[in-house]
């Protein structure tokens, strides 16, 4: 009986622990949420250069639909499936580090996630960084709880600059 006890308690306070480690990770993520929303330092539209300062300019492609491979992350089928092209010019003097590329995406109050899916070539951001001159263009995909014709706003920061796009999901 009393060993029952015993594992009743340290099986409540294991379950305590995670949910107090969930509420820790819930208020960091807030955190650099609020930091996304900060005005951006650019906004346009899709296909055109995006001046991030500094010599950094982002270009995104027109989202365009596509079904993600059996194997891709994220997807769930009956999501709006949408792919980009990035394409970041470093013009400045220094090279610039990849790791500082964040793309976020919404859709209205509709949830967005990224999709990665190798059989459709989007493997994710470089990882090595992009040398002063020279650029890197990659495929971005992510999959919303919505439908063509939604909105879209994709924001997208490279170290402590951002832009803004609003468009619609293909």
């Amino acid at each position: 009986m009393n060993k029952k006890l015993i594992g009743v308690i340290i099986v409540a306070t294991v379950a305590l622990s995670a949910c107090g480690a969930k509420k820790a990770d819930t208020a960091s993520s807030s955190d650099s949420t609020a930091t996304a929303t900060e005005a951006p330092a650019a906004t346009g539209g899709f296909g055109s250069a995006l001046d991030l300062g500094g010599g950094i300019a982002l270009t995104l492609s027109a989202p365009q639909s596509f079904v993600p491979g059996s194997f891709a992350t994220n997807y769930l089928k009956g999501q709006a499936a949408n792919i980009f092209d990035v394409t970041v010019k470093n013009g400045g003097t220094t090279p610039l580090d990849t790791t500082s590329i964040v793309i976020q995406t919404g859709s209205g109050e509709n949830t967005c996630t990224d999709v990665l899916d190798g059989d459709n070539g989007i493997t994710g951001a470089p990882t090595d960084p992009i040398a002063a001159g020279a650029e890197v263009s990659f495929k971005f995909a992510i999959a919303c709880d919505a439908k063509s014709g939604d909105p879209l706003n994709v924001s997208v920061s490279v170290g402590a600059t951002s832009a803004s796009i609003d468009g619609k999901i293909a």
